[in-house]
């Protein structure tokens, strides 16, 4: 029995949470993507990852929608029609879809830290930008190949009003439960554990004591970027594991499917996918600026073409630009070695 489908306080109290959730969600992961693709010094390895990431938060934000917000608004269609539309959208496929894009694109951030960190120097074993060009499509056709089988055994059941997944009974049933939990989310944490385990003891417990000035500025910005990648991957463990538990134990009928647990673990995965942008302003000083820049600068919607010292006002056209929208370049993004890296 879905409480959210029979309980009209419930239905009240959880579109309320979750119009909340999604604004937040679609306005921050919007100012993501426009922070780095309208300033040059911010596309970088690490910042395309992160709007691959924002854009898939952005899809979880947009296919919650249908199902939690303005379901019982409308009259879900029946019969065939009502099946397609559980498929596609009312049944949160690419909900999950987005969610396991986010998960997939944490682990190549915490790839590129660990090359980052642990081979500042060596340009095979870095990510770059054409590699992204491999691993950002990879991580969307993974998520798509995973959430597969869902798109065949969704259903739209009109006693209930909700869209329910139809398994034939079968060992495949609980084994798929049971790959969400070990594919989705214990092997990428143990992964992502493993890599900032060996990023962090460089970072803070064998990293020597730097001479020169730009060799403190790189190991500075080297903790402050692994630092926030570290909290994001924390966040995502807390608000994703939860979910995977609940709906294994949902398929060995130790849990009831649309309860209030239930519906209470997808409420932490779609704030997941909302408090990202939140964190960065928090951690990082540089997207800060970006965003005041974006937000508040007179001609913040154009596209700066280049990185000006502070005392000129104009671009490498000779035109003038915005000083709201011209950024300094922080110490370490001078140097080779870490000119990928996010700030």
């Amino acid at each position: 029995m879905s409480l959210f489908t029979y309980s009209e306080p419930a239905q009240i109290g959880l579109r309320v949470a979750f119009s909340l959730i999604v604004t937040v969600n679609l306005v921050g992961n919007s100012i993501v993507c426009l922070v780095v693709l309208r300033n040059r010094s911010m596309r970088n390895a690490m910042n395309y990852l992160l709007v691959s990431l924002a854009c898939a938060d952005m899809m979880v934000a947009i296919f919650i929608a249908p199902q939690y917000i303005f379901l019982h608004t409308y009259k879900h269609p029946r019969g065939l029609t009502g099946d397609y539309l559980c498929k596609f959208l009312t049944g949160g496929n690419l909900m999950w879809t987005g969610g396991v894009v986010s998960v997939v694109s944490l682990i190549a951030i915490a790839f590129e830290r660990y090359f980052a960190v642990l081979y500042p120097y060596n340009e095979k074993r870095r990510i770059s930008k054409a590699k992204l060009k491999l691993i950002i499509p990879a991580c969307w056709l993974f998520s798509f190949i995973w959430n597969l089988p869902l798109f065949f055994l969704l259903r739209y059941d009109q006693v209930i009003d909700f869209c329910y997944e139809d398994w034939r009974a079968g060992w495949y049933l609980n084994a798929y439960s049971l790959g969400w939990l070990f594919m989705i989310g214990i092997i990428p944490l143990s992964i992502m554990v493993f890599l900032y385990t060996r990023v962090v003891i460089k970072l803070w417990v064998k990293t020597s004591q730097p001479v020169e000035r730009t060799q403190c500025a790189v190991i500075k910005s080297r903790k402050r970027v692994t630092k926030m990648a570290l909290i994001v991957t924390i966040v995502c463990g807390i608000c994703w594991l939860p979910n995977l538990i609940v709906y294994v134990l949902d398929f060995y009928g130790m849990n009831s499917h649309g309860g209030v647990i239930h519906t209470t673990t997808v409420v932490l995965v779609t704030l997941n996918s909302s408090v990202n942008p939140i964190i960065y302003c928090f951690q990082s000083k540089r997207f800060r600026s970006c965003v005041k820049a974006l937000l508040f600068s007179p001609c913040s919607l154009q596209r700066t073409a280049t990185i000006e010292p502070r005392n000129t006002l104009t671009n490498a056209a000779g035109n003038r630009e915005c000083p709201g929208n011209r950024l300094q370049l922080e110490p370490d993004a001078t140097l080779k070695s870490d000119q990928y890296q996010s700030a």
